[in-house]
């Protein structure tokens, strides 16, 4: 109930007299529920003195384990009429509730004022506790383990798809809970096209290929990228490797509390320019990650926020050049004082098969 309090205290800050949170990251980090979005409203709702699910009942039982109260509705009755909010009042919404519970909630309650809730909760959830990074980092490991045990498997005439299956199903055989997103795994020319899903493109050999993968694992997510190649990659990948290698590397020097995160992704991006490379470089350094893959802070141009101690996000420059092939390396940092890498996985070179 900590974290609820804290809430309360941002909400009094910020005069909103309401949190409403949707199944998903929000209402799992404040109650460890997690549950996907369905036609029946499933609510939780903070206000200065209450904390309750509005849920149907159905799932009455369910949350009865979460030790905060459940006000139940049947398929017959109208859940709103349960809810214990007052008309003209400011509410925050979370940001990923279906657009159908937004109106039904604006028509009832008519709110003065309607905010973003992540422009509270982020506030909450930017900084880490301890046994959250303690999670992560045991998710990496996962994570990382099921990479090397895949790409022992890896032969020429295999597809990307069935690469990538191989890589989920050792994630599931070594302990994870599911995939924190879709792994892109993607060979020769496809490896340009830095979110390409895996497809039916048979690797060869002197193919390079992109995994970018993670887990999730007690709830929280991981995301790391290497460069494997099948039989010794030209020079020119070599080349490209080596740039963002060290684009990498400086941005991770660069990580200190109080530097702003706009600073880190120059670093980034002003070793990819001096070689002539900065037009190939076409997505941030990185960001931050936690429950959700994607979440604050952002290594962005123009993201100045200052890094603080426990902030968990990634360094992942690239290169793509179009039609031919692209090269990115990702790692998870936390920050105690400077950065400090999750990731255990060789970076120095790229994996040989």
């Amino acid at each position: 109930m900590k974290r609820i309090a804290r809430l309360r205290e941002l909400m009094k800050e910020r005069m909103i007299d309401y949190v409403i949170l949707g199944p998903g990251s929000n209402m799992f980090y404040l109650t460890g529920f997690t549950e996907e979005q369905m036609e029946r409203p499933l609510f939780l709702i903070i206000d200065s003195w209450n904390v309750y699910f509005l849920a149907p009942k159905l799932y009455e039982e369910q949350l009865s384990h979460f030790n905060i109260p459940v006000v139940s509705y049947s398929d017959d009755e109208n859940p709103y009429k349960k809810l214990n909010i007052e008309k003209g009042k400011s509410i925050a919404i979370d940001d990923t509730l279906w657009s159908s519970f937004t109106i039904d909630i604006i028509n009832n309650f008519s709110p003065s004022q309607i905010i973003k809730a992540n422009e509270i909760m982020k506030e909450l959830r930017i900084i880490k506790q301890d046994e959250e990074i303690e999670i992560m980092k045991e998710g990496v490991r996962i994570a990382e383990k099921s990479f090397l045990n895949a790409i022992n498997h890896i032969k020429p005439g295999l597809n990307e798809k069935k690469i990538a299956k191989m890589l989920v199903d050792e994630f599931l055989n070594n302990g994870a809970d599911g995939v924190s997103f879709e792994p892109i795994v993607t060979s020769g020319p496809n490896t340009s096209m830095p979110h390409l899903r895996s497809t039916t493109r048979e690797i060869k050999q002197g193919d390079i290929l992109i995994f970018d993968f993670g887990i999730k694992y007690k709830g929280y997510s991981t995301d790391t990228t290497r460069v494997v190649s099948i039989g010794k990659p030209i020079e020119e990948i070599v080349k490209i490797f080596e740039i963002v290698k060290e684009a990498q590397q400086k941005a991770e020097d660069m990580i200190k509390e109080n530097v702003q995160a706009c600073e880190i992704d120059k670093v980034a991006r002003q070793v990819i320019s001096n070689y002539g490379f900065s037009k190939y470089f076409i997505h941030r350094t990185g960001h931050g990650i936690g429950i959700d893959v994607h979440e604050e802070p952002y290594i962005a141009p123009n993201y100045k926020r200052k890094i603080e101690k426990n902030m968990v996000f990634t360094i992942e420059p690239g290169i793509y050049l179009p039609e031919k092939f692209g090269i990115r390396i990702e790692d998870m940092v936390y920050v105690n004082s400077k950065a400090v890498v999750m990731n255990n996985l060789q970076k120095d070179e790229i994996f040989i098969v």
